[in-house]
């Protein structure tokens, strides 16, 4: 598949608009169920936080799905007191294979990735 990616404006009816652009374009994606939680609460720390426009991008592979989310704020969120967190940055944590944050010239991205087909515990 290839990518899929979409631009948002920073309102709070984006991180609806979010949620209906994964679920339509990515129904047959793997994981999508945790991709869209994801996505969603990273939208919706862009909107609160960042207040800027946003990207969302999805690639998919045989094995690994990744999700970006790109903004134009150079504030990189904080991650070392997630265990002290109920929800946000830990919702990524519990669903994500791995994920980072990469400062770019014009913001940062929060990737997360995921393994397509998880071994059972």
């Amino acid at each position: 598949m290839l990518p899929l990616e979409r631009d948002f404006d920073a309102e709070p009816e984006a991180v609806r608009q979010v949620r209906h652009f994964l679920e339509g374009a990515a129904e047959r994606v793997a994981r999508l169920d945790d991709i869209v939680i994801v996505a969603t609460e990273l939208a919706s720390n862009v909107v609160r936080h960042a207040r800027t426009d946003f990207s969302v991008r999805l690639t998919t592979g045989a094995d690994l799905i990744r999700l970006e989310v790109s903004d134009g704020s150079s504030i990189v969120p904080a991650v070392e007191d997630l265990a002290d967190r109920k929800f946000g940055l830990r919702i990524v944590e519990a669903a994500a294979h791995r994920w980072g944050i990469e400062s770019r010239p014009t913001g940062k991205t929060v990737w997360v990735e995921f393994l397509a087909h998880p071994s059972d515990p």
